[in-house]
């Protein structure tokens, strides 16, 4: 890798070498004070970046990552009067993808897995009832008849096992209408699939999808002690051992190929030319926005989330709440996972589905309160209205086989990462898993054009 000039803020490993320049071609902007030439170029420091970062590293590339704020993205976590404070709720799925994206890139987490005692929240009569999330709390709960109670046995029992084939061709809500309950039996179903897969509008998303997120919570998540930004950090620290740079608070203004083969990541500050590029920049727009030739992705909608984060000074009555006929959710995250005082807690409550500020917000402290929470709990608050929480969901008629693979960018040595992307995973799992594969790519890519070239490029 070489660098023209060290002035820019980085974390990681500084650019070393002598003056150098890259080729001019037509394409190229206003001059810039500081060039870079590496193996793979990655821009956005999500997750899905970070992941590819260190994939790409680990095979011995060169590589720079660069981002428009902080490395983490969404999975960064404040920390607020002792308080720490993921952006929403969020769990890691044991059995998914993910954890094994961590374990082979050496990021180690802890956690702890969250109340079993659940209720059903009904916002038109106010009712809250036990909610059955395992065979054990069907047998207890009130909230079902005898009949739903017998056909969702059967359903937890042989869930594990179900087969998902053909179901990318229907919705979630059409194979739950499959199923043969009453309707409290199927809001009961339809609470546990949205919590499953943040999908607030079950008509939006494949049945595939929600059947392998729905498995993947009866095996069980955790909750990450010191939060989310565990896993940032961790990435972060493997980045650095493998001598990744990191420029934080620089955005790629363009992506530029070249005469030559390589390609040019533009920032207001400089010009990174690089053998490979892998986009992990969040939503399809801003991927799009970037390619020099956009695909014409068939692509599901986006899923959005209003969420009140609140550090509380107690423990709330009710820990974790389902909303049965609207979709809303309450979950207690300390003092399972350590991310409040002793004594202390937080709390999410989220609604699927983001409308207007003003009643979103209304609605979530309507459910806090029949929970137990008043305001003169709260040490700590924050509402995020409008929280992206998957960038497309995988549609009916297609499914996860529908996303676009990490290579479906239409140009050559440029690679995707991101929730939207690969056929594995939703939501979390799938940013890792589509950064590992990214990132396994780009490296193949920018080894193959050292070899045509017959040396190392820029080492």
């Amino acid at each position: 890798m070489r660098s023209t000039s060290d002035q820019a803020s980085r974390r990681g490993v500084t650019a070393r070498g002598a003056s150098a320049s890259c080729p001019r071609d037509e394409t190229e902007e206003a001059p810039v004070s500081d060039r870079f030439e590496v193996d793979v170029a990655v821009v956005g420091g999500g997750l899905a970046g970070l992941v590819a970062a260190v994939a790409a590293a680990r095979r011995g590339m060169s590589v720079v990552l660069c981002d428009t704020r902080a490395v983490g993205g969404r999975a960064r976590s404040d920390r607020r009067n002792g308080f720490v404070l993921n952006q929403g709720p969020r769990a890691l799925f044991r059995g998914g993808v993910g954890t094994s994206v961590l374990s082979r890139l050496g990021v180690s987490f802890s956690g702890s897995p969250p109340s079993r005692a659940a209720s059903g929240y009904s916002e038109t009569t106010g009712e809250m009832t036990r909610l059955p999330v395992s065979a054990g709390s069907l047998l207890r709960s009130r909230a079902l008849g005898a009949i739903d109670k017998m056909r969702l046995a059967s359903l937890l029992s042989t869930l594990s096992r179900h087969q998902r084939a053909g179901l990318d061709s229907v919705s979630a809500a059409e194979w739950i209408a499959s199923l043969g309950l009453s309707s409290r039996g199927s809001a009961v179903v339809s609470a546990l699939t949205r919590v499953a897969t943040y999908a607030g509008d079950l008509e939006r998303i494949s049945a595939d999808a929600a059947v392998s997120q729905v498995q993947l919570a009866l095996r069980g998540v955790i909750y990450l002690d010191g939060g989310w930004q565990s896993l940032v950090d961790g990435l972060v620290a493997v980045a650095t051992s493998c001598r990744v740079t990191l420029l934080e608070g620089e955005r790629a203004t363009a992506l530029h190929t070249r005469a030559d083969g390589f390609l040019e990541v533009r920032t207001p500050a400089r010009a990174v030319q690089a053998a490979s590029v892998v986009l992990a920049v969040g939503s399809p727009g801003a991927a799009r926005a970037l390619l020099p030739r956009p695909p014409a992705w068939d692509l599901g909608p986006p899923g959005t989330a209003a969420c009140l984060d609140l550090g509380l000074r107690r423990v709330p009555a009710v820990r974790v709440a389902y909303g049965l006929d609207e979709p809303l959710y309450l979950a207690t995250h300390s003092p399972a996972a350590e991310l409040a005082p002793r004594g202390r807690a937080v709390v999410h409550v989220l609604r699927y589905g983001a409308r207007s500020s003003r009643d979103d917000e209304a609605q979530l402290w309507a459910l806090a309160r029949r929970c137990g929470i008043s305001e003169g709990d709260v040490v700590v608050e924050r509402f995020l209205h409008e929280m992206p929480v998957c960038h497309a969901l995988p549609r009916p008629g297609s499914g996860f086989g529908g996303r676009p693979a990490v290579d479906a960018t239409g140009t050559v040595g440029v690679f995707l990462a991101g929730d939207w992307v690969g056929p594995v995973g939703l939501l979390a799992d799938a940013s890792l898993a589509s950064g590992e594969a990214a990132g396994i790519a780009a490296a193949a890519h920018a080894s193959g054009r050292r070899a045509l070239a017959g040396a190392t490029l820029w080492r």
